[in-house]
């Protein structure tokens, strides 16, 4: 059985009564091109099932409609909430998304920015590597094509990036452990290198300082193994006894969780926590956790739209936007029930 013939721009160009130049820019977006027409093209496609030759147009220089996402991971909840707002928001938009996954290894984003300019992408979001290395930040200037970073800021000044306000959130955490009567209050988190935890630590320990406490803080907390050794030691000590615990991610938060309840010591009584980013158990978990909770979402929703606004002619500025955070007060922290 013969295939069926597959539909031409020009088969689309004379059905809709339109040249092949009009054509093309309703592929493109629609760019000055009459939204009687737009329409009246857009219908054709669809009646005559005609889609473009991606390879053939980015031969041709021209818009492919795809985008690319890097993310170091779709294991982590909060990555992956940003890989499915931005698949919905682009698909909204008549883009393609091609996603890869980095392990938050800078080598191993050269090689995917790599295959980003082979398939010539329109543009790119990126969550870049913990270690934004020499050859990294080349190889991102030499795809020439506009880019947003996601939850952590490129060290190249000319890239747009949408992150949460880190410091700020830490800061209010912070405090509102210290209203709680907290005076030894214990930072744990992860890499310190980190922009994320870097800005968190940072605001920990300006309130600290300038409500006259000490600031103290275990990073590299990432495994029951290291937790237990780590924080056993800490949280055992008599003098100077931890009476609160900030955790500055969600295995942190976790891992302390644990670790003083083996202990038999008793949340919030014994050693209040707050963490920082929201999870699942955290509502379930007795007693309930209080968070710092990341508006993904928008995070998310807010670098496609830069993104999308540099592709369809706007402005070429580069912008970095700071979104909120909310404090969620639950049990751990002392806040009584009747507050959930």
């Amino acid at each position: 059985m013969a295939r069926a013939k597959r539909s031409t721009l020009v088969d689309v160009a004379r059905e809709a009564g339109v040249g092949t130049t009009t054509v093309s820019r309703v592929i493109n977006g629609g760019h000055y091109v009459e939204a009687k027409t737009l329409a009246r093209v857009r219908a054709v496609m669809t009646r005559l099932g005609y889609q473009p030759n991606q390879a053939a147009r980015a031969l041709k220089g021209e818009r492919t409609n795809t985008l690319g996402l890097i993310i170091p991971s779709l294991k982590d909840v909060f990555f992956a909430s940003v890989a499915d707002i931005a698949q919905k928001m682009t698909r909204k938009n008549n883009y393609v998304l091609i996603l890869l996954v980095s392990d938050d290894d800078a080598d191993q984003e050269i090689t995917e920015l790599d295959v980003f300019q082979s398939h010539r992408v329109d543009g790119l979001l990126i969550v870049p590597p913990r270690k934004q290395t020499r050859n990294f930040l080349a190889s991102v200037k030499k795809l020439s094509i506009p880019l947003v970073a996601i939850d952590r800021p490129l060290l190249d000044p000319g890239a747009s990036s949408v992150v949460a306000n880190n410091y700020e959130a830490a800061r209010a955490a912070t405090q509102h452990l210290i209203e709680h009567g907290r005076k030894n209050i214990l930072c744990v988190g992860g890499d310190p290198e980190l922009y994320t935890i870097k800005e968190r630590l940072r605001g920990y320990e300006e309130v600290m300082r300038a409500n006259g406490l000490t600031p103290r803080s275990i990073m590299h907390i990432n495994s029951t193994e290291n937790a237990k050794s780590n924080l056993l030691p800490v949280l055992s000590e008599r003098k100077g006894k931890v009476d609160a615990v900030f955790a500055l991610y969600n295995i942190a938060t976790v891992m302390t969780y644990e670790t003083v309840l083996d202990m038999g010591r008793q949340i919030p009584d014994d050693v209040a926590l707050l963490g920082f980013d929201d999870f699942d158990l955290s509502s379930k978990l007795r007693p309930t956790i209080s968070v710092v909770r990341q508006p993904v979402d928008e995070l998310g929703a807010a670098a496609i739209q830069l993104l999308l606004n540099r592709l369809s002619g706007g402005t070429e500025a580069t912008f970095h936007l700071q979104i909120g955070t909310t404090l969620v007060l639950r049990e751990s922290c002392g806040c009584p029930k009747a507050s959930l």
